[in-house]
């Protein structure tokens, strides 16, 4: 009895930890991560590395870590109106202080469609496998943390593993783009504003169920809208802003950013010249949460970029010092 009390303790604060999916704030950099309509939107193949954790002195800090490749199969030698996106995101989500780790991977089709001259219209699915598991947050160590620190005096346990499930899950979006000019078959122009919608946890399948099936997650809705304008301040310069909601059963989060920086759009070395190289920065804020600011660079077909939160908007005092970090890095092939 005393181990089913134990493990239903546990899985309850691995859901309270889960009831809120993880938001990388680089999301936007590989777009299917907000929207399963953006995969293979832009011609060629991409590949995203996102890794996000919490800078603490305190144990229970979380970690996510995503990969992201998607590829756009159109035809590159003529102007196409209608073309496939494919994407495949794996994710790992690991949460100190319930114990829990969470495993998928996810298979995103989309399809896009051109509606004039510079607009386009894109739907996507994304069919993903989870497998969450759940430690015993109560043993050696576990026990003696009081919330805050870990405490020796307390007294200690063994630690033994808990429990484990597997799911199958859907996620559905639509989005439409407006592009600065019009896109020909062998030029990649600049987004001048998407908007998109996107739901996530739809129609889950138990594949493996443990002792304590892990109730299911309630929808997250996500509204994103992103915005650029060029600039001449430098050569190819821009503005952008960024605008993410989600709302996630009795929990709502979202973000709003500005920032700026150097295309390399279009851009081609040439045989004595110098590399070519692009740069973003600016400031976001997530709602009762944290201050963030981001900088990047651009090497040819890389980007290299990292962001930093502070949360001294947080109206919980526990998470003071509870400082995130990120990094994202990505790699885009194709023209």
């Amino acid at each position: 009895m005393n181990r089913i009390f134990l493990l239903s303790l546990i899985l309850g604060v691995a859901l309270i930890g889960r009831a809120q999916d993880a938001d990388p704030f680089f999301a936007g950099a590989g777009q299917l991560l907000l929207d399963p309509s953006r995969a293979g939107f832009a011609p060629g193949v991409a590949g995203t590395f996102i890794h996000q954790d919490q800078l603490s002195g305190t144990p229970g800090a979380w970690r996510n870590d995503l990969v992201s490749l998607e590829w756009c199969a159109r035809n590159k030698k003529r102007q196409v109106d209608r073309w496939l996106g494919v994407g495949l995101v794996a994710a790992r989500e690991r949460q100190g202080a319930a114990a829990a780790d969470f495993t998928s991977i996810n298979v995103v089709p989309a399809f896009h469609l051109r509606t004039g001259e510079r607009t386009f219209l894109s739907s996507g699915l994304e069919l993903g496998w989870t497998t969450g598991t759940y430690a015993d947050a109560t043993g050696t160590w576990g026990s003696q943390y009081d919330g805050t620190r870990y405490d020796p005096s307390l007294p200690s346990g063994e630690s033994w593993a808990a429990d484990a499930n597997t799911w199958m899950e859907m996620r559905a979006g639509v989005s439409w783009t407006k592009k600065q000019e019009a896109e020909s078959a062998r030029r990649r122009e600049r987004d001048a504003l998407v908007v998109g919608f996107a739901a996530d946890h739809l129609g889950r399948i138990i594949l493996r169920e443990g002792a304590f099936a892990a109730p299911a997650l309630p929808i997250r809705f996500t509204l994103h809208g992103l915005v650029e304008v060029p600039h001449g301040i430098w050569e190819n310069g821009y503005f952008s802003g960024e605008l993410v909601a989600h709302h996630q059963g009795p929990f709502h989060t979202g973000r709003i950013g500005l920032s700026t920086g150097k295309h390399l759009l279009n851009a081609v070395r040439s045989a004595s010249g110098p590399l070519l190289l692009g740069f973003h920065g600016g400031l976001a804020y997530r709602m009762n949460d944290a201050l963030v600011v981001n900088a990047g660079l651009d090497f040819g077909k890389a980007s290299f970029g990292m962001a930093y939160g502070w949360p001294i908007f947080n109206p919980n005092t526990g998470a003071a010092g509870r400082r995130s970090f990120e990094v994202v890095l990505r790699i885009r092939g194709g023209s």
